[in-house]
């Protein structure tokens, strides 16, 4: 462990998997004090205990992005036992397969959708990014600085035949991003968009489709992680605004003139 990161408090949504737990690692492993946060049950225990035997600084926060006392106790926890929170990371989210079983190869029309599934994937991919914020981001204008990263796919998932409502949910996310990113640079406070680049090794890729996406490239879970430790560093200070693609990460730092 390098300590680049030391007394440097970040909370992560849907950090007991996946993207978001690999991020968590990531800023860990830095010296990081990263809560993971996630609706309470034996995923995100096992995710917290993992962390935590490795010998890192991290805590588990029992919270469920469309719930609002949820989300406000969580905030409660971290303005009550640390003395700042310097990233938020907007990452919890479900996919198309819990409102469109046929989907990816054989995806349902819009209309057979289930309204409850539909409003699932909306509250908790679009509604969850800012009733998070709105409870989290006001530690940071208390404290005048701050980083939110809000977690989104791409620009063709947002449009593409048999993405609703999981694509336009993201769109509306990364929307509001822009606005977030105007109101609150004035509080010194940060607010950028991440995404892997197409699909990832994540829950979402269960058994019987993993062979689809495989096919079409599948990235690993890890795909955001030099960028989320950019994000985090002081390389990125004052940057806001921005939309970084994990797989192209690289190419994204040349066109910056980054990489010196």
């Amino acid at each position: 462990m390098n300590n680049d990161l030391k007394g440097f408090h970040a909370v992560i949504t849907g950090g007991s998997s996946g993207l978001g737990f690999e991020m968590a690692k990531t800023l860990l492993s830095s010296g990081a004090t990263v809560a993971i946060a996630a609706r309470g049950g034996e995923k995100l225990e096992r995710a917290y205990k993992v962390l935590k035997d490795e010998g890192f600084d991290v805590h588990s926060l029992d919270m469920d992005v469309r719930d609002e006392k949820s989300i406000a106790a969580a905030a409660d926890w971290v303005a009550g036992n640390w003395e700042r929170l310097d990233m938020l990371v907007n990452n919890a989210g479900i996919g198309m397969r819990d409102a469109n079983k046929g989907f990816p190869g054989n995806p349902t029309p819009f209309y057979e959708i289930e309204p409850k599934a539909f409003y699932d994937i909306v509250e908790t991919n679009f509604i969850g990014y800012f009733l998070v914020a709105r409870a989290f981001v006001p530690l940071m204008v208390r404290q005048g600085k701050g980083r939110v990263v809000n977690v989104s796919t791409g620009k063709a998932t947002m449009t593409a035949r048999g993405q609703l409502p999981y694509g336009p949910a993201r769109a509306g996310a990364e929307a509001m991003s822009v606005i977030m990113s105007d109101e609150l640079k004035d509080e010194g406070i940060m607010v950028n968009v991440l995404l892997p680049g197409g699909a990832s090794d994540t829950g979402f890729v269960t058994d019987d489709v993993r062979e689809y996406f495989e096919k079409r490239g599948l990235l690993p879970a890890s795909i955001m992680n030099e960028a989320i430790l950019f994000l985090a560093s002081d390389k990125a200070e004052g940057m806001t605004g921005e939309r970084i693609i994990g797989k192209e990460f690289h190419q994204w730092l040349e066109e910056k003139g980054l990489t010196s």
